[in-house]
């Protein structure tokens, strides 16, 4: 399979010089959740899609449970997650407290066999429509 995209309209200045570029967009297929990813695995495997998805579930709940407490977690071929914060900076260490970070977020690195994946994916141009960007405009 390969992966869609179309071609993409946008405004980019340059120099302070406006102009409209073209570039290609991926198309974003819908989201697959638990329900759809345990029938795939039922389908592939002995296990019952209720089992899969008690499984499924607890991993989710297990992976949040180890990033809230500063844990790095790898889930196989997939990659790993890692906790991370961001943060204001001060000018001493006397002035840093827990009030400088600004919010909690988790950065996903994928393993070397997962990049060596998506080194052979295939693209297709899904429609020749030109889809255009389109801005808020400022009051």
């Amino acid at each position: 399979m390969a992966i869609k995209f179309y071609k993409y309209k946008r405004k980019i200045t340059k120099d302070s010089v406006p102009e409209y570029k073209y570039m290609p967009k991926n198309h974003v297929e819908a989201i697959v959740g638990l329900e759809e990813l345990a029938e795939m695995i039922e389908k592939k495997s002995s296990m019952s899609r209720g089992d899969i998805l008690g499984v499924l579930a607890e991993v989710e709940t297990t992976v949040c449970y180890m990033l809230e407490n500063g844990h790095p977690v790898k889930l196989g071929i997939l990659g790993t997650f890692y906790p991370s914060i961001e943060t204001k900076s001060v000018d001493s260490p006397e002035e840093v407290t827990g009030k400088l970070i600004k919010r909690f977020k988790v950065i996903f690195k994928p393993s070397k066999y997962l990049k060596n994946r998506f080194k052979n994916v295939e693209f297709v141009l899904g429609d020749s429509v030109v889809r255009n960007a389109y801005y808020k405009k400022k009051n």
